[in-house]
């Protein structure tokens, strides 16, 4: 006696094989970088020792500037997107009026950022590092 599941395998892959050959299948991927790389601080970054001007000469222009009642914080960001868009449908506006068709999309944006609270002199008083693009995808999904 033959398994049932094998006869629906068979016919969702000829099924999917027809919807290829008459239709339409469209996957589209995305991948956008907003802002520049954020590395880690370095070992010499220390508190209470570091001067603003070391930490923009490695940084660069910082993505914010916030007022914190007297010391000030400088916010650097680097943004990261990816997309994903699936599309499949069956042209048949020509014959019957709704043409079926099925999408499913995804997106996920993930942030490597760098925090750094200095005082009203400019001497480093904490720093805060996150990689966000280091977790793997299959984490953030769920």
């Amino acid at each position: 006696m033959r398994c049932r599941s094998n006869n629906i395998v068979w016919l969702a892959a000829a099924l999917l094989m027809a919807q290829a050959i008459t239709g339409c299948l469209s996957l589209q991927l995305q991948k956008l970088q907003e802002g520049v790389d954020v590395p880690p601080p370095p070992e010499n970054f220390v508190r209470e020792k570091t001067s603003l001007k070391e930490v923009l000469s490695r940084y660069g222009a910082p993505t914010d500037l916030v007022d914190m009642n007297g010391d000030f914080a400088l916010h650097f960001r680097g943004a990261f997107y990816r997309g994903l868009s699936l599309s499949i449908g069956v042209p048949l506006k020509n014959t019957l009026l709704p043409s079926p068709s099925v999408e499913a999309a995804g997106s996920l944006l993930r942030y490597d950022t760098a925090v750094f609270i200095f005082t009203a002199d400019g001497v480093l008083k904490d720093m805060k590092y996150e990689k966000g693009t280091d977790r793997s995808l299959w984490e953030d999904y769920w």
